[in-house]
């Protein structure tokens, strides 16, 4: 019965979760269908929502620097997408270790949290991720 009730938890802060994920125009439905066929469990694929609305933020994030901006302008648009697509990757991966599940909770209640979590997560990894990627 703690399972189910669990699961159930779960599955609620999903679907909460979705709206904050369709923010960026990625389909919501799209997002959760694909790791719903990849992740086995309810947590996991709360998770992976997660990441993809902190990878929409990270790409937002990126693109709108000043010192991005310049440097852009000395590379491909391959090489662009290769950097942004690399550091949001590993965002993406750190982000869920820097919220707290009370933050997931409140995230799925109120979208207003969502938003500032998921813009919390992308501050408290990114700079790391960038000094990864240029080592």
């Amino acid at each position: 019965m703690k399972t189910l009730s669990k699961f159930a938890t779960t599955v609620a802060i999903l679907s909460a979760l979705t709206g904050c994920a369709s923010t960026g125009g990625i389909d919501a439905t799209t997002a959760t269908n694909t790791a719903v066929n990849t992740i086995g469990t309810a947590t996991n694929i709360g998770t992976a929502v997660f990441q993809t609305a902190v990878n929409q933020k990270c790409q937002s994030e990126i693109k709108s620097n000043q010192y991005y901006k310049l440097a852009s302008l000395a590379m491909t648009s391959e090489q662009q997408t290769k950097i942004t697509e690399s550091v949001c990757g590993c965002v993406s991966e750190k982000a869920p270790q820097s919220v707290s599940l009370t933050d997931m909770a409140t995230a799925a209640i109120d979208s207003t949290a969502c938003t500032q979590i998921v813009t919390k997560a992308v501050s408290n990894t990114l700079q790391a991720c960038v000094s990864e990627f240029v080592k």
